[in-house]
C-alpha cells in the first residue's frame, strides 16, 4: 500500500435492471445479465446487497437504477427493495433529470446522485440541491472513454472533454461529493484510468469527498486511485470474481 495516502473506502454498486441486480460491462447495457447472490445463489436484489456489503466489509452502497436512468421508469421496485431491507447511507443514481427528485423515497439514507448523462441543463442540478429534505448529494462526471456522456453544450463547456471546468461549475453551485466514473472500463478489471483527472479535481478541491470508479479489480487499483486523491471507490465485479473483498490483508 501506498502509506502517504489514507486507503479510499470501498462503495460496493448495485446495476439494478428489470427487477433484478445485472452485471455491467462497458456501458453496453443491452449485454448486461442477472447475477446471483455469492452466498446462497439468491436472485433476489436484497440478498445480492447483503452480500457485497459483506465482501466489501461495507456501510456504505450505491445503487444504479439502470431503468430510471433510461427513462423507462421511475425509482424502481427492486430498488426500492433495497432501500428498505438495508438502510445504510445509499448513493442513489435514478436519472435525475428523465425522473424527478420528488420520486425518490424520502428516506434519510438516501443519497441523490446527479448524473451528467441525464442532467441536461444545470438548472436540474440547482434544484436537486435545494430539494426540501436537504440530503448530501453527489454530482457524476459521466465518461466513456474519457468523453463526457452528456450534453456538454447545454452546460456551455468547449467541448466533450472539458471535465475539470464541469467539475469546477457543479463545486460552485453547491456539489460537495463528485463522482469519476468512465463507463467504458466498469467490468473490465483494466484499471479505472482517470487518474490524472482526479488528481486535477483534488489538487483545485482537497475538501470534497471525491469517488471512483469503473475498471478496478485490485488492492493495488484502490491505492492508485487513492494516491490520485480519491476518498472512495466504487466496486462490483472485482466483489462478485473474488480479487478485492473485505481487508487487504497486506497491511499498511
Amino acid at each position: 500500500m501506498l502509506a502517504e495516502h489514507a486507503r479510499p473506502r470501498l462503495i460496493p454498486v448495485l446495476d439494478v435492471m428489470s427487477g433484478v441486480v445485472v452485471r455491467a460491462r462497458g456501458g453496453v447495457r443491452e449485454n448486461y445479465r442477472p447475477i446471483a447472490c455469492p452466498f446462497s445463489g439468491s436472485r433476489e436484489p436484497a440478498d445480492v446487497a447483503r452480500a457485497v456489503l459483506k465482501l466489501a466489509s461495507a456501510n456504505e452502497l450505491y445503487i444504479a437504477d439502470l431503468d430510471a436512468i433510461t427513462g423507462k421508469s421511475p425509482v424502481s421496485r427492486a430498488t426500492r427493495d433495497i432501500l428498505s431491507a438495508w438502510e445504510v447511507p445509499t448513493w442513489l443514481d435514478a436519472g435525475i433529470g428523465r425522473t424527478d427528485i420528488l420520486d425518490f423515497p424520502d428516506s434519510p439514507h438516501i443519497r441523490p446522485v446527479v448524473g451528467f448523462e441525464t442532467c441536461r441543463v444545470p438548472e436540474i442540478l440547482r434544484e436537486t440541491l435545494t430539494e426540501p429534505l436537504r440530503r448530501p448529494v453527489a454530482f457524476s462526471l459521466d465518461l466513456k472513454n474519457g468523453i463526457l456522456v452528456g450534453n456538454w453544450r447545454a452546460w456551455k463547456l468547449k467541448n466533450d472533454r472539458d471535465v475539470v471546468p464541469l467539475a469546477r461549475r457543479v463545486i460552485e453551485m453547491g456539489v460537495r461529493a463528485l463522482i469519476v466514473l468512465d463507463l467504458a472500463r466498469v467490468g473490465t478489471g483494466t484499471g479505472a484510468g482517470t487518474e490524472p483527472l482526479l488528481r486535477a479535481i483534488r489538487n483545485e478541491f482537497p475538501d470534497i469527498d471525491l469517488i471512483a470508479g469503473g475498471g478496478v479489480r485490485t488492492w493495488e487499483d484502490v491505492d492508485r486511485l487513492g494516491a490520485a486523491g480519491a476518498t472512495g471507490v466504487l466496486v462490483a465485479s472485482a466483489l462478485y470474481d473474488g480479487t478485492l473483498s473485505g481487508p487487504d490483508q497486506s497491511g499498511d
